[in-house]
């Protein structure tokens, strides 16, 4: 039976078109015919002339923009759809959206550091700055996941998604920036590096950074998709889902429709 992935990213992809064919390849190269994968970004409304990276830093502006998430992870579910990707090191609202939906939701670094740990006692990742540092800090925190961390580190020069997609075509100042951080974190005792951001993926990705001294350079976008194609497969094969007694708890039915009446 075919298997149809709604991934759910948080950049303006109508502004990233470089990006969208890079993920577009990927999906095509790694899934097999039977897979279909839609991408979606944020409404582009939200960002106007400033780029994700800029205006996710600031908490209020992290909140409003990335709500639209949960209705169209929702929609996604209606519209027939057999997962859920939030293809964001973000990771917007995770949490709510897998207490809503019935189908797998999967998160890029949730799925990137879990099959990280079975590939390497430690791992690194690699930001595209400063303030994308803290967010990923926070989330393998999230995941309780900080024992197998040995380093979070940026970039040495902070990129933003904007710069990225018009790197596309001379990616070697990005990929020679990323191969001495990742250089330095594999000689502190990473065995995995993880690129913490799509975008940066994917550059690295089509242009053959795979390993670097023995260590692995993962592949986020793929990890994603196999994983997601995973809990699909083991969701028909088993009846395997969230639990819902804590954590993911979904409202009553009455408790809901309310809620989304009022809204």
């Amino acid at each position: 039976m075919a298997i149809r992935i709604w991934y759910q990213s948080m950049a303006p992809l109508g502004h990233l078109p470089n990006y969208v064919a890079a993920l577009q390849r990927h999906a095509d190269r790694f899934i097999e015919s039977d897979i279909a994968v839609t991408f979606n970004g944020s409404s582009e409304c939200w960002y106007g002339e400033y780029p994700p990276t800029e205006l996710l830093k600031y908490p209020y502006a992290k909140l409003i923009i990335q709500q639209e998430a949960i209705d169209l992870c929702r929609k996604a579910e209606a519209d027939g759809y057999d997962a859920v990707i939030l293809g964001s090191f973000s990771e917007p609202f995770l949490l709510e959206i897998r207490s809503l939906l019935d189908i797998p939701v999967v998160s890029m670094p949730e799925s990137a550091l879990l099959i990280a740990c079975s590939l390497a006692e430690q791992i690194a990742l690699v930001p595209l700055g400063p303030a994308g540092a803290k967010r990923v800090r926070a989330t393998v925190n999230r995941h309780g996941l900080g024992a197998r961390i040995c380093g979070i580190q940026p970039l040495s020069n902070p990129v933003t998604e904007s710069d990225l997609e018009t790197t596309f075509d001379a990616p070697e100042s990005v990929i020679k920036d990323f191969d001495a951080v990742a250089r330095s974190l594999v000689r502190a005792g990473a065995d995995v590096v993880i690129p913490a951001e799509g975008m940066l993926n994917e550059l690295l990705y089509w242009n053959g950074l795979h390993r670097l001294d023995g260590a692995v350079v993962m592949d986020c976008v793929g990890a994603a998709l196999a994983y997601a194609t995973m809990l699909v497969r083991l969701q028909r094969a088993t009846g395997i889902g969230v639990g819902r007694h804590w954590s993911y708890i979904r409202p009553p039915a009455e408790i809901l429709s309310s809620l989304d009446a009022l809204r």
